[in-house]
């Protein structure tokens, strides 16, 4: 593969409510496309409806999954395989369209989708529902893996994959975006440094950064990390 055959989806957006530092502004939905080999890949499917709560807090706005699958060359039923970075319903909206075909989550993430509190539950139980749960790393496909990356959701996951150009990871709501990651690296060189020992920085992060990324894409998030963005700013 190569960091051509990794499109974003563009699904939709939401409007950050009122009790939050950014109140009013908008989020774009991003999910991700992968040209597999062996078939297109999924990662995350678009925002549910029906959760009366989310649309008047949130006011979504959504964009077919099938129309951006189509603008990609891909029609919806050659997708092979789903990966979700979580069960929130703006993550996994599509879901219930693709029966029968494997979607890999952490095992804590599937049991804590069960109310109406977390998620829409008819999103992640519904006829045809094929999962496959893990506890850790997984391989999806060759060059496809998941790896935990808890905080947004204890069973948050992203997508790692190994492209011709080096290591891609689709990091969905690790974090919210490119600044809160590139503020983790800060907080990690503060750590290293021993300026701020006790600097927060998330568990995931050093796995993440052992395997060289030369960029993290977001769920919420146009802009990336690419390898250069991030040089170490703090000496010893």
């Amino acid at each position: 593969m190569r960091r051509s055959d990794i499109l974003r989806l563009h699904l939709g957006y939401f409007t950050l409510p009122e009790d939050s530092p950014i109140a009013g502004q908008k989020a774009p939905v991003c999910a991700y496309l992968i040209m597999h080999p062996d078939g297109p890949v999924l990662f995350d499917t678009g925002i549910g409806e029906g959760h009366a709560e989310a649309e008047r807090l949130y006011h979504p706005v959504r964009f077919s999954l099938d129309e951006a699958l189509r603008g990609a060359g891909v029609h919806h039923d050659d997708v092979r395989v789903i990966a979700n970075c979580h069960f929130h319903l703006d993550h996994c909206g599509g879901n219930p369209t693709f029966p029968g075909i494997p979607i890999f989550a952490q095992r804590a993430e599937h049991a804590a989708a069960d109310s109406i509190e977390y998620t829409l539950p008819s999103l992640v139980e519904f006829d045809g529902a094929r999962y496959e749960l893990h506890e850790g790393e997984a391989d999806v496909l060759p060059g496809l893996r998941i790896v935990p990356t808890p905080g947004h959701t204890q069973g948050h996951q992203s997508l790692v994959v190994r492209t011709a150009e080096g290591t891609v990871v689709l990091a969905g709501q690790a974090v919210n975006g490119a600044s809160d990651y590139s503020r983790a690296v800060f907080a990690r060189s503060l750590r290293l440094a021993g300026r701020e020992p006790d600097a927060p920085v998330p568990e995931w992060l050093e796995e993440l950064l052992e395997l060289d990324p030369v960029e993290v894409l977001f769920a919420h998030d146009l802009a990336a990390i690419r390898a250069n963005d991030l040089v170490d700013p703090i000496p010893g």
